[in-house]
């Protein structure tokens, strides 16, 4: 279980950095969508981390409310349709949330126990 979460950390901290460096490399850096990349990107960077050293289901939920609402905003601040902004978002959003779902199911729902 301790592989599965580290890993898991890392990805999310891996999509947090490219996301907060997406505003420069895909040149948006100015407006709504780079400060919520940056923001988002900073956050899901330090909390991911920090659950690598030290874990708390806390930190989980945190990656699940940033991962969604890194997702979603791309409807909620309206950012142009069909641009890289919408889809570095969706991409990192998606990936984080999914992520932090299954780690806290697994969290919660134990391997199956065989009996003989």
């Amino acid at each position: 279980m301790e592989s599965w979460r580290t890993q898991t950390n890392l990805l999310n901290a891996m999509f947090g950095a490219l996301l907060f460096v997406s505003p420069w490399l895909l040149g948006f850096s100015g407006g709504a969508a780079g400060w919520n990349a940056w923001i988002g990107g900073a956050v899901l960077v330090v909390i991911s981390m920090t659950a690598v050293t030290h874990f708390a289901e806390w930190k989980e939920w945190i990656d699940l409310a940033v991962g969604a609402w890194i997702l979603a905003s791309p409807w909620t601040l309206n950012f142009p349709a069909d641009s890289s902004q919408v889809k570095i978002h969706v991409l990192a959003g998606g990936i984080v949330t999914i992520l932090a779902a299954v780690e806290l199911w697994k969290e919660h729902h134990g391997p199956p126990r065989v009996s003989a």
